[in-house]
């Protein structure tokens, strides 16, 4: 299920990474994309972990974009520097655009 936020709103966004084996340094980094990962809309910007060999929860702090839309989950996970893993999520974040006229009195 798409998860629906509101723009310029904060959230925290949690995956179970593995990488092995144990005791390297890694980073992992989420994003998000309208279109289609050439730009970054949105980003946790690096977090830092060291490997432990087994799943690890990794919190990605996020501040959604400014503007309205349907935008794809990205992680990207490096270790040592080096790039060694990416996911694409199934669901979107979706961030709804509203314009309301003012009222009209009987």
């Amino acid at each position: 299920m798409d998860a629906i936020m509101g723009k310029g709103t904060a959230h925290t966004a949690r995956a179970p990474i593995t990488v092995k084996p144990s005791g390297l340094p890694c980073q992992a980094e989420l994003w998000l994309t309208k279109d289609g990962g050439v730009t970054k809309a949105a980003t946790s910007g690096p977090v830092i972990f060291t490997s432990t060999g087994v799943a690890q929860t990794i919190s990605f702090p996020v501040t959604m974009p400014p503007t309205w839309g349907d935008y794809l989950v990205y992680i990207d996970i490096l270790a040592d520097g080096m790039f060694i893993g990416a996911y694409i999520a199934t669901e979107h974040v979706i961030i709804p655009d509203v314009v309301i006229g003012p009222p009209v009195w009987d």
